[in-house]
């Protein structure tokens, strides 16, 4: 089957990429999700060569649009893109349906003025010779307006219902974005949302004033080898409560590896870091864990934490990487300790 449209098309108005990429979809057979949605619009913007390139070469080999074809292209090209862009997918179909729902609300107010002109007249040509003839006229064009005003009421609910449902589909899309940026079984960022919300946090941060921790379990494989990856699980949680729990709200705390975490602290000095690191590791320390089906205490164990006040010069990459490698010196230097980076 082949597509209604192509990216060599001519650029068109965003109300009309919008009817093109549900038309697209419909056309392949394709669900109307979140994801189909993003890959059918990126197709139709052409401002993704490598998407229309794919989506061209499948249907010039006369190859379906399945939806794992589709959901394959997302994951490639569009997933991390997602994160920064998808607030904005769909915008154009509410563009649309506001700019439709304002005209009909204009037109409705029309009618409803042109109603009670018409009244007017028709009371003010009572006394007339042709009196008759006039109220004939007038209540005809009457009757006219007020099936015109009953059509654009009915118009406009179910236009109202359309942006319902364009709603739902933006609240859809932003929860899709949540879930791509969001580690599963911490409920902290990943590694994608940490490269989002940190160059956000960053790009606000125009003094310098930020720092940053990396933190990272010791010995954690041991803690796996002796009690098994559903204790190393819990132990993952424990210590992402914890990061979580003493931070200032203001924080992004993130697990970007199995035992690694990284913590960004906007307007925190080196001196207010280091107390933070220190609180964490000490609780972290004390904990005392029970492994719940046979009562068996786990071991204790520590975390080491690398903490890097951010330069003039530092973008988020810089400053992990000298959190990073303060990291490595608490290592090195024994565990269970907090280093600051020159």
């Amino acid at each position: 089957m082949e597509s209604t449209a192509t990216p060599m098309d001519p650029a068109v108005p965003g109300g009309d990429v919008a009817f093109r990429v549900i038309d697209f979809l419909f056309a392949h057979r394709l669900s109307t999700t979140p994801v189909h949605y993003a890959v059918a619009h990126a197709y139709f913007d052409a401002k993704h060569q490598d998407i229309c390139a794919a989506i061209d070469g499948q249907l010039e080999m006369g190859k379906s649009l399945d939806a794992f074809f589709v959901s394959e292209l997302y994951e490639e090209y569009l997933a991390a893109e997602a994160i920064r862009r998808f607030r904005g997918v769909g915008t154009d179909v509410e563009r649309l349906l506001d700019g439709l729902m304002e005209s009909l609300r204009t037109a409705d107010q029309g009618s409803s003025e042109y109603q009670a002109s018409l009244q007017e007249n028709i009371g003010s040509i009572g006394e007339s010779n042709d009196a008759l003839h006039l109220k004939q006229v007038a209540q005809s064009l009457l009757e006219s307006a007020l099936k015109a005003s009953e059509t654009n009421e009915v118009l406009k609910k179910n236009l109202e219902t359309a942006d319902q449902e364009a709603r739902q589909l933006r609240s859809e899309i932003e929860k899709h974005r949540r879930e791509t940026m969001t580690d599963p079984l911490t409920g902290l960022l990943n590694r994608r949302g940490m490269e989002v919300e940190m160059a956000r946090v960053l790009s606000e941060d125009a003094e310098g004033e930020a720092s940053m921790m990396v933190l990272d379990i010791d010995h954690f494989k041991r803690i796996n080898d002796t009690y098994g990856h559903a204790v190393g699980d819990v132990v993952i949680r424990k210590v992402a409560q914890t990061v979580k729990r003493l931070i200032p709200g203001s924080a992004v705390p993130v697990r970007y590896g199995g035992e690694e975490f990284a913590v960004l602290l906007p307007q925190c000095s080196t001196e207010q870091a280091t107390g933070i690191a220190e609180s964490i590791r000490d609780t972290i320390e004390k904990l005392r864990l029970i492994r719940r089906h046979d009562k068996m205490a786990i071991s204790q164990f520590t975390i080491s934490i690398g903490v890097a006040r951010r330069g003039l010069r530092d973008d988020m990459e810089t400053l992990f990487q000298r959190a990073d490698k303060a990291l490595y010196e608490a290592k090195t230097g024994g565990r269970n300790r907090v280093a600051l980076a020159a």
